[in-house]
């Protein structure tokens, strides 16, 4: 039987996670599970202090006991641990990694600097209960621990086909990295994108910085997932909707590139799972993402 390391990169769970059936999840998987040191420690809203949060990571890595990395939960704190990193490590221990939302820092500061790809969906903390896992979540597990690609039905905003490295996560922590050594290189890239309990202008503000740095000039398809629970406090300002399709004709005037809608990707009970740093092609003409 495999192993797989959970750890804690971001926020201390406001409730008791349920170990027992997190781990006989993951054993009905063909996976024992080992928990790192850290993983349930709490300092203020972090899990712990950086540099043992940090620590786990690294020691997970390089373990060669350890045949998965998994991120118990996400909410706040990835980024923080981005300097502390052994990244030529990583380079040389690359095995699957599994993460949500916070994680996105963490996963795309490894593709960036260890050109390690991974994938985004599963929060073992928030999506495993002894109700079960919602299916789409289960699905794009199973299917990306063998390795198998998946088509996504999504809904044409400007048409076009892009083939290109399929990158994204949420976007507060895509952000975050704008500007520093953890960055990704956007070029020729397919780029997904959601956040949760933001309001539209916050969004728009978000966007907007990415667009002035000139991410958007530089990627070959750009397709949005669920903006979850992103209303705006005041109806005159408008809606997430609106945000997305100003920014995407921003977007289009510049650069050509197919944009789409409609992922199945975000912080809602049901999601799929996605690869960060793996080729995938994107057609209008079709109206799907293949990766």
């Amino acid at each position: 039987m495999k192993t797989v390391g959970l750890f804690n990169p971001s926020s201390p769970s406001s409730k008791t996670i349920d170990l027992q059936c997190i781990e006989g999840w993951f054993k009905a998987h063909g996976f024992q599970v080992i928990l790192a040191p850290h993983a349930l420690d709490k300092e203020r809203f972090l899990a712990g202090k950086d540099i043992d949060r940090a620590q786990d990571f690294n020691e997970f890595v390089k373990n060669p006991n350890i045949d998965m990395l998994v991120a118990l939960k996400g909410g706040y704190g990835s980024p923080r641990l981005l300097d502390k990193i052994d990244y030529e490590t990583a380079r040389k221990n690359k095995k699957p990694l599994f993460g949500f939302s916070d994680t996105t820092g963490l996963q795309l500061a490894l593709w960036a600097k260890a050109g390690w790809s991974s994938f985004t969906g599963l929060s073992p903390a928030r999506d495993i209960t002894p109700a079960g896992l919602d299916t789409l979540i289960e699905e794009g597990f199973v299917k990306r621990i063998k390795g198998e690609n998946l088509t996504y039905p999504l809904s044409v905003l400007y048409p076009g086909a892009a083939e290109g490295t399929v990158i994204g996560g949420t976007l507060a922590l895509i952000e975050t990295l704008i500007g520093t050594p953890y960055q990704p290189d956007f070029k020729d890239t397919i780029l997904f994108i959601e956040d949760v309990r933001e309001e539209p202008y916050k969004v728009d503000r978000m966007l907007t910085h990415l667009r002035l740095a000139g991410v958007f000039d530089i990627i070959k398809g750009l397709i949005w997932g669920d903006f979850f629970e992103c209303i705006s406090s005041d109806p005159n300002d408008g809606t997430i909707e609106e945000v997305l399709l100003d920014t995407s004709a921003q977007i289009h005037k510049n650069n050509s590139i197919p944009i789409m809608v409609g992922l199945p990707y975000g912080h809602a009970v049901s999601r799929t799972v996605l690869p960060i740093g793996i080729s995938g092609l994107l057609s209008a003409a079709e109206g799907t993402l293949c990766v």
